[in-house]
């Protein structure tokens, strides 16, 4: 892999990591874990697993970021 591809792919990673962990966190600071519980909005998801799967995402992006970074 050249440095320009891997450097392509760590961008695209980055991209692909997002914000939306640290979003979440921030709009479900001081809930209470009844209201963790609880569906949020439309989405069908309790507000807890929306972050246990931002997390999960978070976690493989960064995964496959250590990966690449080591190649």
């Amino acid at each position: 892999m050249t440095s320009e591809t891997k450097k392509l792919v760590l961008q695209g990673l980055s991209t692909l990591r997002g914000d939306n962990l640290e979003r979440a966190e921030m709009a479900f600071r001081g809930l209470s874990v009844a209201q963790m519980q609880e569906q949020h909005g439309q989405s069908g998801e309790t507000r807890q697993a929306i972050l246990d799967g931002y997390r999960e995402h978070v976690e493989a992006v960064e995964a496959a970021i250590e990966e690449v970074t080591a190649l």
